[in-house]
Formats: C-alpha cells, sequence, structure tokens
C-alpha cells in the first residue's frame, strides 16, 4: 500500500533563474528597481595573463523553498577549471512562487587564457542556469 502524504521538498527541486548576468554595476533605486548597466557578453584584453575585476553578478530566483543553497561559479568552458566560485544561502522563510535576487560584487580574478567562459548558476552541484562570456586576448603572432 503506497504512503500518502506530501513528500518534503525542500532541497529536492532546483531553483529557476530567468536572470542570471554579469554585469559594469547594478544600482538600486529608492522605489527598489534594478538597473543594470554595463552587461558583460565578452571582455576584449591587451595581454594575458590579465587580472579582470570591478564586476558584479545579478541573478533572480524562483522555485525557491526554505534553506537552499546555490553556488555562482565562473569557469573556463573548455577545462572547467574555476575562476571564481561563491556559495549563496537562500531565505530561510523561502517561498517557492516568490522572486529573490542577487546582486553580489566580483572581486579581481586573474584569467591565463582567451575563450569561451561559462557563468553559471547550481544547485548541489548541477548547473540550473548559465551565461557564457567570451574572453578575448591577443592573436597570436608568429
Amino acid at each position: 500500500m503506497a504512503k500518502s502524504g506530501k513528500r518534503k521538498r525542500a532541497g529536492i527541486e532546483s531553483p529557476t533563474s530567468d536572470c542570471l548576468l554579469i554585469c559594469d554595476d547594478v544600482l538600486i533605486s529608492s522605489k527598489n528597481k534594478h538597473f543594470l548597466q554595463g552587461i558583460v557578453g565578452a571582455i576584449v584584453v591587451r595581454k594575458l595573463p590579465v587580472i579582470i575585476g570591478g564586476l558584479v553578478a545579478y541573478v533572480r530566483l524562483s522555485n525557491v523553498y526554505p534553506a537552499q543553497k546555490v553556488a555562482l561559479a565562473f569557469e573556463r568552458a573548455s577545462t572547467d577549471e574555476e575562476m571564481f566560485r561563491f556559495e549563496a544561502d537562500l531565505p530561510q522563510q523561502s517561498d517557492p512562487t516568490g522572486v529573490y535576487t542577487i546582486v553580489l560584487p566580483i572581486s579581481p580574478f586573474e584569467v591565463r587564457e582567451s575563450g569561451k567562459y561559462i557563468f553559471s548558476a547550481k544547485h548541489n552541484g548541477i548547473p540550473f542556469a548559465q551565461s557564457p562570456i567570451l574572453i578575448q586576448g591577443p592573436e597570436v603572432q608568429e
């Protein structure tokens, strides 16, 4: 005979995201509106290695259950090497029908190779949102 009752959902379902970006800055107005400045899709640098910094992570989440954790990671696509990673605890009183926003400054980090990088939001190590970023260095001269 099957058990009746509700299954505990916290930690089972991943959050979802309709916006996962890296920006130059995020301004928050007195009316709590967010203004994203300089959305990053590509970064062109004069030399490698290079220190990239002064950026902001912006993430909008829903389907958030109480006490869930998410990780934000920036990785080289070809090798999965992490350039940075943040762990974020979501509110204890989260409501899956609500919308939660993370605005997080990104400390300067080093990039040694040009190529495609992936900014990901992960739950239990599994990406649920990704944003590609191209880092383009100087052309190789022979």
